[in-house]
């Protein structure tokens, strides 16, 4: 009986030890997600404007702007900041602080390429500060809502 009641013990423990391992596993693998939406966008991204998104260098829509008129961009590596202003040449992956959405769809910015992992999100029309967790760590945008904008996006 006492060789059993042992055998018992270490198998629950074992199995314990295991599931611990493996929910850290999970919890550490889900994404954390964040709408930064914060102001309306400003003129040289808003609904009037030709461009989809844009990046800046520093909070608030200041400084360095990245602008475009891509759906998406897997890889922000190859992307560089424009203008004299701090930034100015700079690349844009893991190099930005704030975002503003010229849509009328939702836009996300995710921490790894291929829109994976960590990210954060405007709604229509808004602009926002990344969260401290994505700033100056972005690596991919992209229009993303299937349900305002049906095959658009990631």
């Amino acid at each position: 009986m006492t060789i059993t009641k042992r055998t018992s013990t270490r198998a629950g423990v074992l199995m314990a030890t295991a599931a611990l391992a493996l929910g850290g596993l999970a919890t550490h693998a889900e994404a954390r997600s964040a709408n930064i939406s914060g102001w309306n966008s400003k003129s040289d991204c808003d609904a009037a404007s030709p461009y989809t998104f844009c990046l800046y260098y520093s909070p608030n829509a200041k400084n360095a702007p990245y602008r475009t008129t891509a759906e998406k961009i897997g890889d922000l590596g190859t992307k560089r900041f424009s203008g004299s202003r701090p930034g100015g040449g700079q690349k844009v992956r893991n190099n930005a602080a704030s975002a503003q959405n010229g849509t009328g769809c939702n836009v996300g910015i995710w921490y790894s390429p291929n829109y994976r992992g960590d990210s954060n999100w405007l709604s229509p029309f808004k602009g926002g500060n990344l969260t401290s967790w994505l700033r100056n760590n972005e690596a991919s945008i992209a229009i993303s809502d299937h349900t305002r904008c049906p095959g658009i996006g990631h």
